[in-house]
């Protein structure tokens, strides 16, 4: 965050003794005339949009995959002919997990508005009926965990495995006639780009506003005040986009053939596993103290299902677990994946007519994987300095009506950080910072009521214009930040 000098010019300027006017008017006879405020002010509607470029990503992390000859097949040999046919035998899946995908395994364990029971491995669960009447929404004593060490970093983590091995089997005909000697080769690419790897956002900073007036005209009923003000929001976390951009897969295949003419009969099982782990965690700041759910026998959660008659094993607490509350669900579910294994067993059958020598058919293949995740956030930083007149008419002693009319300078700084990874590794990290200075104006009316001669409280709302659009970019993440129509005041302010 950048000082702001230019808050010390306006400053002076109304610290100065007012000039002349024009025109013949009172005389300020307000004592003190000075008055300084202090309070929070909140600017809603700030939108933000932002897009990662798959390609520009995967070009960045330098892995795409380019393979030499690729999507072509080479052969050499005098009269060389090549038929080649292959049949689907089929496949199967075994799994030695309770659930074979990952699918399966967040459905079981994910959140969802109209479940009331999670079971998880190990026997461990959380029932929202737990017998109370009337039931307590989003509450429950009606849990249990085997293993108090699942709460940690403030959480109850629990960790839903899925295995599944799939077998693919194919039989492929081949027959082959040639003078001479042949060998080919083919390469085969497969990519995928990432889609929708986009956010967007509609968040309020809220701030600090200081500001200085001093009243330079008034009468019985209406008088001018002149000030400065200088405004400090909090950060707004603008955007988060994560995701995978890139996968591809090249699969390069090379079969050598000696002269003659034969005919090769092979069946290939293919098995690819894919496994992981899926961990929920559920947010459970109230746990501070292990002795108010941790069960003597190392367990916690008292599986209580109903309330008014528990009838717990000796050395058991009956904590009430929260699942979601005002802010919603405190479920929050990522997968950890583990590398696919794939494996392949072939077995072949040759019969030869005219071949010299016994058939030494030989073939090789070698598969190349590559994927390339990204992570990006944006945070945006605001400041503000205003200068403007605030005519005011009092209603009463102790209430008077402000006008709020000047010119609003807006200092932006929006800093993007990208993040990415090659095979799940760190790879590349691209940060970068947009600022700007936006000026415009602004117009509000406020109320302020007078507990003192000298202590008044004040509050009001403003309209900016014009509006402004902010564009980012930092050759990966892209996109615009809107910046607050309006916003609202409240402060207290003393006179002096």
């Amino acid at each position: 965050m950048k000082t702001l000098p230019l808050l010390l010019l306006p400053l002076a300027a109304i610290a100065a003794e007012p000039a002349a006017p024009a025109v013949e008017l009172e005389p300020v006879d307000r004592d003190p005339a000075w008055r300084l405020s202090i309070g929070l002010r909140a600017a809603p509607g700030i939108k933000t949009s932002a897009a990662v470029d798959a390609r520009a990503a995967a070009a960045a992390a330098g892995a795409i995959l380019r393979p030499s000859g690729h999507g072509g097949s080479s052969s050499s040999g005098a009269g060389a002919s090549v038929s080649v046919k292959t049949e689907d035998l089929g496949s199967t899946t075994e799994t030695t997990a309770k659930y074979a995908t990952e699918k399966q395994a967040r459905d079981a364990v994910a959140w969802s508005e109209d479940r009331t029971l999670w079971e998880f491995a190990n026997g461990d669960y959380i029932d929202l009926d737990d017998g109370a009447d009337p039931l307590r929404e989003g509450e429950t004593q009606n849990w249990h965990f085997e293993n108090a060490g699942d709460f940690a970093d403030g959480a109850i983590q629990i960790r839903t495995p899925y295995d599944a091995t799939t077998t693919s089997r194919t039989r492929t005909t081949k027959t082959e006639t040639s003078g001479a000697s042949s060998a080919s080769r083919s390469v085969s690419l497969r990519e995928e780009w990432g889609d929708g790897l986009r956010d967007s956002s509609d968040e309020t900073a809220p701030g600090i506003e200081l500001r200085l007036d001093r009243t330079v005209w008034e009468n019985e009923d209406f008088g001018i005040d002149i000030g400065v003000g200088y405004a400090w929001f909090d950060d707004v976390d603008a955007f988060s986009v994560r995701g995978r951009a890139y996968s591809a897969t090249a699969t390069e295949k090379t079969t050598t053939t000696p002269s003659g003419s034969r005919t090769t009969t092979t069946e290939t099982a293919t098995a690819t596993r894919e496994s992981g782990t899926v961990v929920t965690s559920i947010a459970q700041p109230e746990f501070t103290d292990p002795d108010d759910y941790v069960n003597d026998d190392g367990s916690m959660g008292g599986g209580v299902e109903d309330v008014y008659d528990p009838r717990l094993p000796t050395g058991w607490k009956m904590p009430v677990l929260t699942v979601f509350d005002g802010n919603g669900s405190r479920f929050s579910t990522r997968t950890e994946r583990n590398p696919t294994e794939i494996s392949s067993v072939s077995s072949s059958t040759v019969s030869e007519s005219g071949a010299v020598g016994p058939a030494r058919t030989t073939s090789s293949t070698r598969t190349t994987r590559r994927t390339v995740d990204v992570r990006s956030e944006g945070t945006l930083s605001l400041q503000e300095l205003r200068f403007g007149a605030r005519p005011f008419w009092k209603a009463t002693p102790w209430l008077a009506v402000r006008a709020d009319l000047g010119l609003l300078a807006t200092y932006s700084e929006i800093e993007t950080t990208t993040r990415l990874s090659v095979d799940g590794a760190p790879a590349a990290a691209i940060r970068k910072d947009d600022d700007d200075w936006t000026l415009g104006g602004y117009a509000g009316l406020s109320l302020a009521a007078a507990a003192t001669d000298r202590l008044e409280f004040s509050l009001g709302a403003e309209a900016r214009f014009p509006h402004k659009r902010l564009r980012f970019d930092d050759g990966i993440v892209s996109g615009s930040v809107e910046l607050a129509e309006w916003s609202a005041f409240a402060s207290v302010g003393w006179r002096f």
